[in-house]
């Protein structure tokens, strides 16, 4: 049976696709605390899902900094969010301790996180690498801008 190149290009996508949030789950089983919550899946560069072993796995909210949104209001938004998002599960792949300290809800229902990396805040190596901004609430700035 002959395949055509766009089913080639198909296949190729959906496995580059599905491989990373395949290593997002066995990197956070392996790295995180065992009997506390554990990273699921890098959503983007500020949402995780977690699997906390009292309840289902749900989204949340990293504390402390903001990036851009994958469902931009401009295309460079659009490819900072998606080096956000690859910011942060490259940090997470290399890291040897993974620690996630919830501190309620936000106002969408998603988990609110303090989120460590081999004991600090990843925070500040999200802002020094440029691809997030200090957050603390309220209304975010653009990133169209």
């Amino acid at each position: 049976m002959r395949f055509s190149i766009t089913t080639y290009l198909f296949l190729v996508a959906a496995v580059l696709l599905s491989v990373p949030p395949i290593i997002d789950v066995v990197n956070g089983a392996i790295k995180g605390e065992k009997n506390l919550c554990t990273i699921a899946l890098v959503m983007d560069g500020d949402t995780v899902k977690i699997d906390c072993p009292d309840s289902d796995i749900s989204n949340a909210r990293i504390m402390g900094y903001d990036t851009p949104e994958k469902n931009a209001r401009c295309i460079g938004e659009f490819f900072s969010a998606i080096r956000a998002t690859w910011a942060l599960r490259i940090m997470l792949w290399r890291a040897h301790a993974i620690e996630i300290k919830t501190d309620g809800k936000d106002k969408y229902g998603r988990a609110l996180i303090r989120l460590l990396v081999n004991g600090n805040d990843v925070t500040p190596a999200m802002v020094r690498t440029g691809v997030a901004r200090i957050y603390s609430g309220g209304r975010r700035g653009s990133w169209c801008e």
